[in-house]
């Protein structure tokens, strides 16, 4: 375990544009711990305020208590993906990518249990509804999205578009929304029927997706354009708010009713939707060692206001204030690539998936 405390102040170039980055008002630390073989995505747990991490590398779940560090391992099956936690039962669900199944694991520490449900070819994403207690599981390779009632554990298979993406859930009104890379369209799913109900054009290259229940708008980022589409989840109708190019993994605020969508590659930047008036601004990134971004993860923290984004191609987390859009630096030992907030304990992890850590940035 090694333990940093980082302050700085930089000026950075991207694109020919000087970025002032601003000085750390405070430090800030950042612990490293060994988890499993090429960890990724991440999840915290409420009920017991652990993290949980998808290990592709080592078929394996990574449990990081809270208050100790310490970390204990529940074996999964084969290239688990995507991971995602019912925030009513504390029960956490990993898509296993190479064997078409989702475990669910529940329990404390070392004593967590599995269970293991089959589901489509290719389980790449994956959703909550802790109203009705149902997981939707996105299998990209065969089309379809296998919902799984918890309760009497039975699964459903549910059509939707080609080389479906994104998924989320709008649980004020039990409407599930699957984007559509190949299709560039957005289907719905009834929550109460298990069938879809229409399928909304949207922006091309269909990937990343989100939801504001509190204004039943619905997000879609592009991985090939130049805009986010806004679904009203009333009328199904839509419109394109121009960002920079491929602005793909998207985050929201729901106490500022912002949307913040990551640009993936190249040029980099964050586009800042205002959801109340359809306004976006644009904050440029700082290119990393090579001359570009990849920007590949996104999070926010609603109690602090702030955003964090990795960007795999540098070593730094950044981090933006949500009132000022000022950005900031976290460097980092090894290539960030996805993260998660806790905001019970003020911290952010970030996965370095060509290695074998995580880190734990604490404010």
């Amino acid at each position: 375990m090694r333990r940093r405390v980082h302050t700085f102040t930089r000026l950075l170039a991207a694109g020919g544009v000087a970025i002032a980055v601003a000085p750390m008002l405070s430090g800030f630390t950042v612990i490293t711990l060994q988890v499993g073989s090429n960890p990724g995505a991440l999840a915290v747990i409420p009920q017991t305020g652990e993290l949980a991490v998808v290990n592709s590398g080592s078929n394996d779940v990574s449990i990081v208590d809270r208050y100790t560090n310490h970390v204990s391992k529940v074996p999964v099956e084969a290239m688990p993906a995507a991971i995602a936690v019912n925030r009513a039962t504390g029960y956490t669900y990993v898509a296993n990518s190479s064997a078409n199944s989702v475990t669910a694991i529940y329990g404390y520490g070392e004593g967590k249990k599995r269970k293991t449900y089959p589901t489509g070819v290719g389980p790449s994403g994956i959703a909550v509804n802790g109203a009705t207690n149902r997981v939707y599981v996105v299998n990209n390779e065969d089309g379809t999205v296998t919902a799984l009632d918890e309760t009497n554990g039975t699964t459903t298979t549910i059509p939707v578009g080609r080389r479906p993406r994104g998924i989320a859930v709008n649980e004020a009104t039990n409407r599930i929304y699957v984007a559509n890379i190949w299709d560039g369209s957005v289907t719905v799913i009834d929550g109460s029927t298990n069938s879809p109900i229409a399928t909304v054009p949207v922006v091309v290259w269909a990937y990343d997706v989100v939801v504001n229940p509190l204004t039943n708008r619905i997000y879609v980022g592009s991985g090939d354009g130049f805009s986010v589409t806004v679904i009203d989840g009333a009328t199904h109708s839509t419109v394109d708010i121009p960002t920079m190019w491929q602005p793909a993994s998207l985050a929201i605020n729901m106490v500022t009713n912002k949307i913040y969508a990551a640009g993936a590659q190249s040029g980099g930047g964050v586009a800042v939707i205002d959801g109340a008036t359809g306004s976006s601004t644009q904050i440029a990134t700082p290119v990393g060692p090579w001359g570009y971004n990849s920007l590949s993860g996104i999070a926010v923290n609603e109690v602090t206001n702030k955003v964090y984004v990795t960007d795999s191609s540098s070593k730094n987390l950044l981090v933006i204030d949500g009132l000022t859009n000022e950005l900031t630096l976290r460097p980092l030992e090894f290539e960030p690539c996805s993260l998660a907030v806790d905001t019970a304990s003020n911290r952010v992890y970030v996965s370095h998936c060509s290695d074998s850590r995580i880190s734990i940035l604490t404010e």
